[in-house]
């Protein structure tokens, strides 16, 4: 019997209070940056018009704050059940995490400079987030497989997500789509076995 494509929806958290200071915010400061106003009606219009064709089975969601509070509004709205898994978590950004931006981008202006990361500075690679973000996922489809989830995340990993659901190298997806805040990405997916990537 022939298992039905996975439906993703991949959602970035609505604008939080770290992006309109311009600051990097990681897992070690999971809890310090709410979404702003304007975030929380991003997370609304992403629950209610983006994800109102389907019927949502589960919600995985990032733990940090922002991702939190995302998920928590598209809860709410469709009535499907959170799982918070570290997996999702945003890149660590080691030294430059409660940094500006502009410290990280000044040094890594090119993403794929970023792509095996830097362990004097405590900054997780592409290639690192991409091994924890594939184990995230052949653990989903091994239970979820032709079910309808949702992934709330950050920008880099979803980048990773997308790329692992489409088949694109750790290299492409790092120079191919890239969520906006608040935004909803629909892909569907053929991929049921992950057990020998």
């Amino acid at each position: 019997m022939e298992i039905e494509p996975t439906v993703f929806y991949l959602v970035r958290h609505g604008e939080a209070e770290n992006n309109v200071l311009h600051i990097l915010n990681s897992y070690s400061e999971a809890d310090r940056y709410a979404l702003t106003e304007k975030g929380r009606g991003q997370a609304t219009k992403v629950a209610t018009n983006d994800l109102s064709e389907d019927t949502i089975d589960i919600i995985f969601s990032s733990p940090i704050r922002r991702t939190r509070e995302t998920a928590e509004i598209i809860a709410r709205a469709t009535g499907a059940k959170v799982i918070f898994d570290e997996r999702l978590r945003e890149t660590d950004f080691g030294i430059y995490s409660g940094r500006p931006t502009s410290a990280l981008w000044g040094k890594y202006p090119d993403p794929l400079m970023r792509l095996d990361g830097n362990e004097e500075e405590h900054l997780e690679g592409f290639g690192a987030m991409r091994d924890r973000l594939e184990s995230f996922l052949k653990d989903v489809l091994a239970k979820y497989a032709g079910k309808t989830i949702v992934i709330v995340s950050h920008g880099d990993p979803l980048e990773q997500v997308h790329g692992i659901l489409l088949g694109d190298s750790v290299q492409r997806s790092v120079n191919g789509w890239y969520p906006e805040k608040g935004s909803c990405t629909k892909v569907i997916s053929k991929l049921h076995d992950m057990s020998r990537s």
